[in-house]
């Protein structure tokens, strides 16, 4: 669990004197605090023990330093202010072996290449068969679509999917992130063993997508030493059970309270911050009203001070709110959430439908910004002869 205070930013205005719309959780002693803001004409509510304020601040910081010790009230400060940075500034970089993801100029586009044969999305189109040279072909399509990185999995997580062994794991997707490492692609493993992300980051993966939410710490131990970047998830349970698991009080508040944990523990296994990349885990123990209000919440998650990933591509909660049962028949669905996620300021969207969402990316981005530049997000990624238009 972090230590001392932490800042939920909801929304934020410019500069030290603007309202501020904020949550403050996990102080010693609430009581104090909300005495001394209320007093500076802070709007205050408790719910639990959770602070909600519309404030500012220098408000915050005055309260704070008359109601708490130096050294939480010095980290509520420190925080409150870095979170507000990282909500109204560019995303966060994200640093990979043998170069970075310039999430701070542009979102980035990872496409899906699911190499199982029980793939919720296309029912194991690429394997067993033709494999790994139908895999393979497919990710070089996606790259020539506009994907800036491939996510290569050997395990379905979709809910109620049960574990492969490793040996399995490690026979589907080695083969497919050799080929494609070695055409220049940035390739993220999505995978929870330890045994695989080391031989899938041996192999030229530069990152580990980990849907188990960083319960491993012989898989963080194991990307710690590959130099490789991470993807911090929430979730509960396994794909087995996380359905039954998807109950919270406030699922924005939890989910966030979690991936801040998170990083203390991935910084404790010698996991570079600027290395994780933070996911909400849409689908993952969560109802449809969940991914919801995740969903609206999106910029929210800004805050953690790391690059922010959305996967809701095809996912059944959209199929729910379209009464479209075929995952392939969802990609209106898959593209509004892409156009949400841009406009909050996702760094990374994880889809499927890689030439539509790259379209869909780029004015969604040139609106938000008012630039239509497109530049190369990865300094590793393919060569601009791979890239449409080049």
């Amino acid at each position: 669990m972090v230590a001392g205070p932490l800042v939920r930013v909801v929304e934020a205005g410019l500069g030290p004197e603007a309202q501020v719309r904020l949550v403050v959780s996990r102080v010693s002693d609430p009581a104090p605090l909300r005495s001394a803001w209320s007093s500076s004409g802070a709007v205050l509510e408790q719910v639990g023990e959770r602070l909600h304020a519309t404030t500012t601040v220098e408000a915050l910081a005055r309260a704070a330093g008359r109601s708490l010790g130096a050294d939480e009230a010095g980290r509520l400060d420190r925080d409150l202010r870095q979170t507000i940075a990282a909500c109204t500034g560019p995303a966060a970089v994200l640093i990979l072996p043998g170069g970075r993801l310039a999430t701070d100029v542009r979102p980035a586009v990872m496409g899906i290449l699911n190499v199982t044969p029980d793939s919720f999305s296309d029912g194991g189109a690429l394997y067993p068969g033709g494999h790994p040279g139908t895999a393979v072909d497919v990710g070089l399509r996606l790259l020539s679509e506009g994907a800036d990185l491939l996510d290569v999995g050997g395990e379905s997580t979709r809910p109620g999917a049960q574990p492969v062994e490793s040996s399995e794991e490690l026979r589907r997707v080695l083969p497919v992130i050799e080929a494609l490492a070695g055409e220049g692609a940035c390739v993220s493993v999505d995978t929870s063993k330890a045994v695989v992300a080391r031989a899938a980051t041996a192999a030229g993966a530069a990152i580990v997508n980990d849907v188990s939410g960083a319960r491993d710490p012989a898989l963080l131990d194991a990307v710690a030493q590959s130099g490789a970047g991470y993807v911090l998830m929430h979730t509960r349970g396994t794909p087995a059970d996380m359905q039954r698991r998807a109950t919270y009080d406030d699922v924005v508040a939890e989910v966030y309270e979690f991936l801040a944990d998170g990083l203390e523990r991935c910084e404790e296994a010698g996991i570079p911050l600027d290395h994780v990349l933070v996911d909400p885990g849409l689908g993952f123990a969560k109802t449809p009203e969940h991914n919801l209000a995740l969903l609206r919440a999106l910029r929210q998650f800004r805050g953690l001070c790391r690059p922010v990933l959305v996967g809701a591509s095809r996912k059944s909660f959209l199929g729910e709110w379209l009464g479209r049962a075929d995952p392939a028949d969802r990609l209106e669905g898959s593209l509004a959430c892409v156009a949400a996620a841009v406009s909050c300021g996702a760094a990374v969207v994880r889809v499927h439908d890689v030439r539509p969402t790259v379209s869909v990316a780029r004015v969604t981005h040139a609106i938000a910004t008012g630039h239509a530049e497109w530049p190369v997000a990865a300094m590793n990624a393919p060569t601009a002869r791979s890239r449409p238009g080049a």
